[in-house]
């Protein structure tokens, strides 16, 4: 079988990226049916794109592939993003610990100038807009992951992390919770800076626990 031509593949890449980004702006709920032509006239790809797109984010996790129906986008359950973020705190935990032993003076920058922009949105307008606010947490975090220096581990965590449920979980976030978060990304960072990988690893994993606490509300009940 030939590969497929690159044009090809690239709008397999640009549909799945336009459904991934969909699916994550809650366009798509979970639960709801993907349909071929609607998404191809979106892309301007051809349906042969959109159904080789499916195959992609079936992979990633964001979509159930059904015989002779279609495209279902996951409908995350409680107990399923309960796995998620306790998949998380051991896999980012784990990041975190190896970043404290591997990271340079380059990867110490970046992530204490992302840890001031997360710090700083809080206190201007655009903390309204939490998409900038996650978007700014998942750049923090893949920064870690970078540190690292352990690209097998940062492959695990990409459909972890590209699980829409970044953003919902900031969207639940109050002022408080946010300003704690901000603290525990500077926590991150001196951790990391000071090359203490049980330090770090704990702080990682309290602080995705923190997260899960916040999205399922465990301290109401």
């Amino acid at each position: 079988m030939k590969p497929p031509a690159p044009q090809a593949a690239s709008s397999a890449e640009r549909a799945c990226q336009v459904i991934r980004d969909a699916i994550q702006s809650g366009q798509y709920p979970g639960g709801s049916w993907l349909r071929e032509q609607s998404i191809a006239e979106r892309a301007q790809v051809s349906r042969t794109s959109v159904r080789q797109a499916f195959n992609m984010l079936a992979a990633e996790g964001f979509v159930e592939l059904h015989p002779n129906r279609g495209a279902m986008v996951v409908d995350w359950t409680e107990e399923n993003l309960l796995q998620v973020f306790d998949l998380r705190a051991m896999l980012e935990g784990y990041g975190c610990e190896l970043a404290a032993l591997n990271r340079t003076e380059q990867d110490l920058a970046a992530l204490q100038a992302e840890a001031d922009v997360f710090s700083n949105l809080l206190v201007t307008q655009a903390v309204a807009e939490r998409r900038l606010v996650a978007e700014s947490n998942n750049r923090f975090h893949r920064l870690i992951l970078s540190a690292s220096r352990n690209p097998r581990l940062a492959s695990l965590l990409v459909a972890v992390v590209h699980v829409p449920i970044v953003r919902q979980t900031f969207g639940k976030y109050d002022q408080i919770a946010l300003e704690r978060s901000a603290l525990q990304h500077q926590d991150l960072v001196l951790a990391i800076r000071a090359g203490d990988a049980q330090w770090a690893q704990a702080t990682m994993r309290a602080h995705i626990l923190a997260a899960k606490n916040v999205i399922f509300d465990k301290s109401a009940t």
